[in-house]
């Protein structure tokens, strides 16, 4: 029974083998198509990526510049926080500095 199947099996596989055989030659043409139009595509819009890539770091470093300009500021601004309490001490020293410097006398300039 199974000697009755081996020629409609060797036709079949025989099919299929020349299909692949016809087949073959034009997948490897529009494999080399696909490859070039890839390759042009590439070249085509290479100078958009280019400058799409500048402008993505001319951005980055813009917004690094401007983050560490807000994080020195809010530094400074936590920093003059920290310096209110000594506000009335500064004061003081101020106010001390004018007294001191009002009750001296003054000298007088010699002329040469």
């Amino acid at each position: 029974m199974l000697i009755g199947l081996v020629p409609v099996a060797l036709a079949f596989v025989a099919m299929v083998a020349l299909i692949a055989l016809i087949a073959a030659p034009f997948v490897l043409a529009l494999f080399i198509v696909g490859a070039v139009l890839r390759l042009v595509f590439l070249l085509v819009f290479l100078p958009f990526r280019l400058v799409l890539a500048l402008f993505g770091l001319g951005f980055g470093a813009a917004g690094f510049l401007i983050r560490c300009v807000v994080l020195l500021a809010v530094i400074g601004f936590l920093l003059i926080l920290g310096l209110v309490p000594l506000l009335p001490f500064l004061l003081i020293g101020a106010g001390l500095y004018l007294v001191v410097r009002g009750a001296r006398r003054r000298t007088a300039v010699s002329p040469s």
